[in-house]
């Protein structure tokens, strides 16, 4: 069965009520080489962000991807009520000992303020509600990333028949190339014969430099591997999944034969052809820098 084949952009968003109260988790995706997650979150949510990465490397495979947590309350400048109580309760308790006024709201969120900050950093798992929404929110990244590489993949194959076009084209040329080339030598050994010559050269010399020029100008191989590689670009894109690295690198061949071909092709009809070839190549090269 045919995975699906993913862009690396595109966003995706979730809100709702968590153990650490309510929140909008966002996750962005742009191009990358490799995969690179960064995570902002509030100070209370910092011993999680190991977590938040893990989570989210278990479901993308590349990209630069950021997710932004935010607390969607009114209250958001405030800490958690849980954070709350248990300063108040250790103000009491406190206060009690020592035969003090009981604390106010003030020395409450005084306090509290300074437990948050002095939250430990190091990895914690993630509490249910809270790993939930980020799933969701990635589930929804993930939709947008299909759809995008499914008209990705779209556009490429559109780019693929007209390359297989133009590679047909090149084929068809290439026998002409040899018969004009001994067409021309001999239009111009009968007129220096005419002008300066008694008698024509013998055969075997005109015979000995159409071969040279025949095998100079020989793209057979090219065409064949251009044709082999276009083959397996259709393979790649047929099992999808992982496709962008593989894809990058079949698009090198592929311009490094249209390249050969060109060099080896001393005639304009064929030049035109090679240059609409590159043009095609760069415009998969762009189009496969956006999948996974």
């Amino acid at each position: 069965m045919q995975r699906a084949t993913h862009s690396m952009t595109g966003a995706g968003f979730a809100a709702g009520t968590t153990e650490v109260g309510e929140l909008r988790v966002e996750v962005r995706a742009v191009n990358g080489r490799g995969l690179a997650v960064k995570v902002r979150a509030p100070a209370a949510l910092a011993g999680y962000e190991a977590a938040i990465e893990e989570a989210v490397r278990a479901q993308v495979r590349r990209g630069s991807l950021g997710v932004v947590i935010e607390r969607a309350s009114s209250g958001a400048l405030l800490p958690d009520a849980a954070v709350l109580r248990a300063a108040a309760d250790d103000l009491r308790r406190a206060a009690a000992e020592l035969q003090l006024p009981a604390p106010d709201l003030g020395h409450v969120l005084q306090v509290a303020g300074l437990a948050a900050r002095g939250e430990p950093s190091t990895s914690r798992p993630l509490p249910p509600g809270l790993a939930a929404l980020l799933d969701r929110a990635l589930a929804d990244l993930l939709r947008h990333r299909a759809a995008d590489g499914r008209g990705t993949v779209a556009a490429i194959e559109q780019d693929l028949a007209e390359f297989e076009g133009l590679r047909v084209a090149a084929a068809a040329r290439a026998p002409g190339l040899v018969a004009d080339h001994r067409e021309r030598l001999l239009q111009r050994v009968r007129e220096f014969v005419a002008q300066h010559l008694p008698a024509a050269p013998p055969a075997l010399d005109l015979v000995r430099e159409v071969a040279i020029f025949a095998d100079r100008v020989d793209v057979q191989e090219e065409l064949q591997r251009l044709a082999a590689h276009l083959h397996e670009v259709r393979a790649v894109l047929a099992r999808g999944g992982e496709v962008g690295r593989r894809l990058e690198f079949l698009l090198q061949e592929l311009l490094r034969e249209t390249n050969t071909l060109g060099s080896k092709s001393p005639d304009t009809a064929m030049a035109h052809t090679v240059v609409a070839m590159k043009t095609c190549v760069e415009r998969l090269k762009e189009q496969v820098q956006n999948l996974e």
